[in-house]
């Protein structure tokens, strides 16, 4: 069947982008077919995290509550199933320490949580912008980050990491333009704030950087407009435990404590 009249009506975002590239079938049950989501451990720890931040940076709870805030509701917040214990007291731990010790670098940001709407190419944008600062006069996007990237390495060839890297800076550069539509300019920097590993990574805009990933976003929605074959990606771990959508995968099922998998 096709689905371009349902898809030319839809408000985009970065992840309905981002669950094209990595499962195209998992796109189709989540935005088509809209089928129900069920809980997944490192989606809610990270939303978790996100909540706790947007409370303290807008004033609505104290440093020294935080810890005890994590504590108290973190079994309640957390439901998915971790892949195994060590994982799960791996981030719960990451988690406390973050909060006992949260050193955050703007405290008293010009934005928390900015649910903002923007346009690509006459295709309607939604998206939600952690924290914009405007410390020491430079403007900055900000986001809350779980995944443990790394800065980049400066070498001539680069590395895995620095691949990886520039993949989730494609949502700051998107992003940017209503950061842009607001305040008259580009951002100074591209940050992520990675509260797991307590590491801070700064980029400078580069407008090149920029005009690829319009390109980018622009060229990805012409491709799930006209497409017809929503095409699964099976893998154990992404299936299990990043796709909220896998109850109703035909290419997932589950059988006792034993998940199968069917190419």
């Amino acid at each position: 069947m096709k689905y371009a009249h349902l898809i030319q009506k839809m408000r985009w975002s970065y992840s309905r982008l981002t669950t094209f590239e990595q499962c195209p079938y998992r796109f189709f049950l989540q935005y088509i077919e809209h089928e129900k989501k069920v809980p997944l451990f490192f989606s809610d720890f990270g939303s978790f995290v996100h909540h706790i931040l947007e409370l303290y940076l807008t004033g609505l709870l104290p440093k020294e509550e935080l810890p005890s805030f994590y504590l108290k509701r973190f079994p309640n917040k957390v439901k998915g199933g971790a892949p195994n214990p060590k994982i799960y007291k791996s981030f719960f731990k990451a988690g406390l320490d973050y909060f006992r010790n949260i050193n955050f670098c703007d405290e008293h940001p010009e934005a928390v949580e900015w649910k903002t709407e923007f346009n690509i190419g006459g295709n309607s944008f939604v998206g939600i912008i952690d924290v914009v600062s405007t410390k020491d006069g430079k403007l900055a996007i900000i986001d809350h980050k779980s995944h443990p990237l790394k800065p980049r390495s400066g070498r001539k060839i680069p590395t895995k990491g620095d691949l990886e890297l520039d993949k989730y800076l494609r949502q700051l550069y998107l992003y940017s333009i209503p950061v842009y539509e607001k305040y008259g300019r580009f951002p100074d920097k591209l940050m992520f704030n990675c509260f797991r590993t307590g590491v801070l990574i700064e980029e400078p805009f580069n407008e090149e950087n920029f005009k690829e990933v319009y390109q980018w976003a622009l060229n990805l929605i012409a491709e799930i407009t006209k497409c017809d074959l929503w095409t699964a990606d099976p893998d154990y771990f992404k299936c299990r435990y990043l796709c909220d959508c896998h109850d109703a995968c035909d290419y997932y099922e589950v059988k006792g404590e034993r998940q199968v998998m069917y190419c």
